[in-house]
């Protein structure tokens, strides 16, 4: 998510780029995201500051819309649970619910649920701790970038890393869409079963939807300093032992194992919960209804803009039925 002094900085800059004194320099804004979600990352000891509490919102964002129609998850108990914690509610039946799913057996074919971790070190200790006690050879991938000296900056952008190494067994993530059709899309799990005998030995994976396919070598493109295009050219895939909450947003996981007793930001539990399917899929650990938190400034914001919208509704039914009159 976008920081509030980040956006007004973006605003000026438009401004004296564009030499025109109109919001943002007169560029038309289409702006996406759900402010009950993680907040931005700040600085320690600086004050979250949201995008809507920009100085320059109201003048650049003339229309606000809510998205309401849920497409990750079918089962009605499912959406009303995250509907709920989602605004940082959690009643008795919701807790009782997701106490419940401690007992689920979320995995399937070898593939394992993927542990969400509330901190980076946590995820990459997992990780390498599991891949170390896999019997076998290490396969080891190394990325093809377009200039070696900014590995740094395109490691921060790339969702895979300059190095991948992996094993037979080792449980896996598609970092891309491959084919939505066949379910091979990002956040895909599989478990590798096998590589490649030819010389680049490319690992075959077998995936939760039910393919089995050998995954090639994948290209991504960033825009770096100065407007210079960089790219990686690397596996698109990455060890799914575990991954972070703030990773896992956007993804769309089949079987998850979630401990929530670290959770130490608002939205941060409904991001976790809201990346599983469905509750089959879901194992909560450590689960304490404390950890289920929303932003009073976010919650207030929503507020204000379904006012905004039922006012917006009404001044176009009165002008509708004035018009009525006027016909008759």
């Amino acid at each position: 998510m976008v920081d509030g002094k980040f956006f007004d900085k973006l605003e000026a800059v438009a401004r004296a780029v564009r030499k025109r004194d109109d919001p943002f320099g007169g560029i038309q804004l289409i702006i996406c995201g759900d402010f009950l979600q993680l907040p931005p990352v700040c600085k320690a000891n600086e004050e979250t500051k949201f995008c809507f509490q920009a100085k320059s919102w109201r003048k650049c964002i003339q229309i606000n819309m809510e998205l309401t129609e849920v497409r990750r998850q079918s089962d009605k108990t499912f959406i009303s649970l995250l509907s709920a914690v989602r605004l940082g509610r959690c009643t008795e039946e919701v807790a009782s619910l997701l106490m419940q799913t401690a007992t689920n057996r979320a995995e399937r074919d070898g593939i394992l649920a993927t542990r969400l971790c509330t901190h980076k070190d946590d995820v990459e200790l997992t990780n390498e701790r599991r891949l170390q006690q896999l019997p076998g050879e290490v396969h080891t991938f190394e990325a093809l970038d377009s200039d070696p000296v900014l590995v740094k900056l395109i490691d921060a952008q790339c969702p895979v890393g300059s190095r991948v190494e992996l094993k037979l067994g080792a449980q896996v993530m598609l970092a891309k869409n491959l084919d939505v059709s066949q379910g091979l899309v990002n956040g895909a799990r599989g478990v590798v079963v096998g590589f490649e005998s030819e010389q680049k030995g490319l690992p075959k994976v077998r995936f939760l939807c039910g393919v089995t396919q050998v995954i090639k070598v994948e290209r991504w493109v960033f825009k770096g300093p100065s407007g210079v295009y960089l790219s990686r050219q690397q596996l698109p895939l990455k060890l799914a032992w575990a991954i972070s909450i703030h990773k896992s947003q956007g993804m769309s996981l089949d079987c998850v194992e979630i401990s929530l007793s670290r959770v130490f930001e608002s939205g941060q539990a409904y991001v976790a919960l809201s990346r599983a399917r469905s509750l089959a899929g879901l194992r909560v650990l450590d689960f304490d209804p404390k950890v289920v938190r929303a932003d009073p400034s976010v919650l207030q914001f929503y507020r204000q803009l379904r006012n905004h919208q039922l006012l917006t509704l009404d001044s176009l039914h009165t002008r509708s039925g004035a018009d009525d009159d006027k016909e008759n």
